[in-house]
């Protein structure tokens, strides 16, 4: 009984997801110039998951579902920059505009390049470490957001 029920809710996230991924395939699709950027912790954490669920050895039909939820959060892991903001689902009406962010690049502890960007709705900035060198990126950031306090290493 308590597998059924963990089984529904499983199909329930999936149909979420779903429907999640269609909104950011849509909004990302009416950006004509844009960038991906993630995270590696995040994307990374997502395919472990997956990768253990698959271990103990028997399959069944929670462990399928699980690991097809795990492929639909994929897409998430993603974040779609363009000229006009990130790119969303259906929050914000599928996009942050640009007027609302800012960025800076800086390293780590152990040396390794994270691009912050800030949101004025959000305390906290989200980082990034993927797809932040990129020629396309850099220019598209430099062009069109605004630095937060400090001035691009990678423009000089």
């Amino acid at each position: 009984m308590l597998s059924t029920i963990f089984f529904v809710i499983i199909c329930i996230l999936c149909v979420i997801g779903v429907i999640t991924d269609i909104g950011l395939f849509i909004s990302w699709s009416k950006a004509k110039e844009k960038v991906f950027v993630a995270n590696w912790i995040s994307f990374l954490t997502t395919i472990f998951l997956c990768a253990v669920n698959l271990l103990p050895g028997e399959i069944d039909r929670i462990s399928i579902a699980l690991v097809i939820m795990m492929i639909l959060v994929i897409p998430c892991q993603f974040t779609c920059l363009s000229p006009e903001g990130i790119r969303t689902d259906f929050k914000k009406g599928g996009l942050i505009p640009v007027e609302n962010l800012s960025y800076e690049y800086t390293k780590t502890k152990f040396g390794i390049d994270i691009l912050s960007l800030y949101d004025e709705g959000k305390s906290r900035p989200s980082t990034y470490n993927i797809g932040i060198k990129k020629p396309k990126t850099v220019k598209m950031l430099a062009d069109w957001y605004g630095k937060h306090n400090y001035e691009n290493p990678l423009t000089k």
